[in-house]
């Protein structure tokens, strides 16, 4: 068993969106960053939703096309986190501090190569974060 948390693995460059921002703004970032998702924060930085790939199919707002959120604690170890992202229907994981503010993203990619052992990569294009 490994003793590697979330925050171990996590991308801890958030690329994220407001409740009230429009679609548009989540696809060119799904886009430009080449991600599949993007947390959706509201004013406190707490997740609320989150938006991927398939949601961009539609137009206005993102509270419109937003998707349920699962969140995970950066202190948590990397295998219960992994098993509670194999519990549901998502690639990835919003992760959070201990007061809730969302710190960082993880996909079942990083739960894999961590489990693996491999180096966790993030997409280049976060450089510009």
């Amino acid at each position: 068993m490994s003793t590697k948390t979330v925050g171990d693995i996590m991308n801890p460059k958030l690329l994220y969106i407001r409740d009230g921002d429009r679609v548009a703004l989540a696809r060119r970032q799904i886009l430009e960053f080449g991600v599949t998702a993007v947390p959706i924060l509201d004013e406190t930085h707490r997740p609320v939703g989150i938006i991927s790939l398939r949601d961009l199919e539609r137009d206005g707002d993102v509270a419109e096309a937003r998707g349920d959120v699962t969140m995970v604690k950066a202190s948590e170890p990397i295998e219960a986190a992994a098993t509670k992202l194999a519990g549901t229907d998502f690639h990835h994981l919003v992760v959070v501090d201990d007061k809730g503010i969302a710190v960082g993203m993880v996909s079942a990619v990083d739960f894999v190569r961590a489990l693996l052992g491999l180096p966790v990569r993030h997409p280049k294009a976060f450089d510009r974060v």
